[in-house]
């Protein structure tokens, strides 16, 4: 686990990110307030400040936040449509620096702890036990996930004689959806039996008398 008091250190991470996800963008007609700019910029700063303390160099910051930005402009910058015309454009980037902080944040606070991290955090912080558990096998099966997806990744690469995910997307684009697509039906058979493996180790270390 990354961080010696997880409660406090996920009290933190999820009190910038609720700040910075509340912070008025200027969807309701007036521009947003400078005050939202500074939590958006504390909120993102804190996550950035996770990240490095979880032992992230500042070039693997910068990449890790920048995974973030298309995602946070498909969800946030539509939402600007609703914004009256003329101020539109300042409420997309009010938008999107908000949906950006509160994420980085977030993912910070995730990264710092780590899944053992999370879930005891979520104990300190007295969350209830059925959620608590709950959110233990999510993340063991989100992680098992992960790991089986890098395995058959490095798998795949190491197979190939054009290394990339996207070298032929361009030349076979109709192979390459396909290819992906089995990759995926693979990796969810796979995940699945992970997941049942992982559920008999639970019950056989007798969680479910607790």
């Amino acid at each position: 686990m990354k961080g010696s008091r997880p409660g406090l250190v996920l009290a933190a991470g999820l009190a910038l990110a609720a700040a910075a996800a509340l912070a008025p963008a200027g969807l309701a007609g007036s521009p947003a307030p400078g005050w939202s700019w500074g939590v958006w910029g504390l909120a993102f700063a804190g996550g950035a400040l996770a990240f490095l303390l979880a032992g992230s160099t500042l070039p693997q910051v910068v990449r890790r936040l920048s995974w973030l930005l298309p995602f946070v402009l498909v969800l946030a910058v539509p939402a600007a449509l609703l914004a009256p015309p003329g101020r539109r454009l300042g409420t997309a980037a009010a938008l999107a620096a908000r949906a950006l902080a509160a994420t980085a944040a977030a993912a910070g606070t995730a990264f710092r702890l780590g899944p053992l991290g999370l879930v005891r955090g979520a104990r300190a912080l007295g969350a209830p036990a059925r959620l608590v558990d709950v959110l233990e096998t999510a993340l063991a099966s989100l992680f098992a996930m992960l790991d089986q997806a890098t395995a058959m990744l490095r798998a795949r690469e190491a197979r190939r004689t054009v290394h990339g995910p996207w070298a032929s997307v361009v030349r076979e684009p109709t192979s390459t959806v396909r290819a992906f697509g089995r990759f995926a039906g693979a990796l969810l058979l796979r995940t699945l039996e992970r997941a049942e493996a992982l559920e008999r180790a639970r019950l056989a270390r007798g969680a479910d008398l607790r």
